[in-house]
C-alpha cells in the first residue's frame, strides 16, 4: 500500500470512494457540469485535475493522475453514452435517460477506482 494507514484494500477504497464523493459532487461547478463534456474547453481539464488532486490524497501520485485522466474520459459522456445505447438498449431521449446516465457514470468511475484498489492490493 502507498499510505500505511490504510490497512486493507477495503479501507483504501472506502476513503477512495469519499474523496470521489468530494471531488464529483461538493467541489464541480457548474461551470463545469455544463463544459466538461467538451475536450476543447478547459473545464474538464479543470475537473478532472481536481479530481485528481483528490485521489492524490489516497493513491500514488501516477494513479492519482491516470483516474483523473479516465475521468476526464467518461465525463466527455462518449462512453456512457456508447454504453447506454449499444448495451441498456436507451435512446438519449427516452423516458430516465438523464438519471440512468448519471447512475453509469457513476459506476465507471467507482469501477475505476476499484480496478486501482485491487491493482495496488497484489503488487
Amino acid at each position: 500500500m502507498f499510505f500505511p494507514i490504510f490497512q486493507t484494500p477495503t479501507e483504501l477504497f472506502v476513503w477512495a470512494f469519499v474523496a470521489h464523493l468530494a471531488a464529483d459532487w461538493l467541489f464541480q461547478t457548474e461551470w463545469m457540469v455544463i463544459h466538461k463534456v467538451n475536450l476543447r474547453h478547459p473545464a474538464g481539464y479543470v475537473h478532472a485535475a481536481v479530481y485528481a488532486l483528490f485521489m492524490a490524497l489516497v493513491f500514488p501520485p501516477l494513479i492519482a493522475v491516470v483516474i483523473g485522466v479516465t475521468h476526464l474520459l467518461v465525463d466527455t459522456r462518449v462512453p456512457v453514452r456508447w454504453w447506454m445505447r449499444v448495451v441498456k438498449g436507451m435512446t438519449e431521449g427516452c423516458t430516465g435517460a438523464g438519471v440512468v446516465e448519471i447512475g453509469v457514470d457513476q459506476v465507471f468511475h467507482i469501477m475505476v477506482i476499484a480496478f486501482f484498489v485491487i491493482l495496488l492490493a497484489v503488487i
